[in-house]
């Protein structure tokens, strides 16, 4: 940096100091940059795996109540069905319930302050 810099000791020391404060806050900016692309990459990771993981957990559910509407072979297919339908129905409510509760803990916790 060719900026002219008056003559002086107190001078030419503030202005190295201000030199040097605007050489750390560029190498502060580069190093979050770095950091930031780090964590983002490492974000987009887990999101993808648990994505997976989900579909991997719900077609296996979808196995399961496959199996089931099979396994039931002495009742008519359309009852097989109902049962299928009515199981799904009572793990979606109670999943609906457990995540309802979770909300009202959460609630009460923030009131307590």
């Amino acid at each position: 940096m060719a900026t002219p810099v008056p003559t002086g000791s107190f001078v030419t020391g503030l202005f190295r100091v201000f030199e040097a404060g605007e050489r750390l806050l560029v190498e502060q900016a580069e190093l979050l940059r770095l950091d930031s692309r780090a964590k983002i990459g490492a974000l987009a990771a887990r999101l993808g795996l648990g994505a997976l993981g989900g579909l991997c957990v719900f077609t296996a559910w979808l196995g399961f109540l496959a199996a089931a509407v099979v396994a039931l072979d002495g009742i008519p297919l359309g009852a097989r069905l109902a049962l299928a339908a009515l199981a799904q129905l009572v793990v979606g409510i109670a999943f609906l319930a457990a995540a309802r509760r979770g909300e009202d803990a959460r609630a009460g916790d923030d009131g307590d302050d």
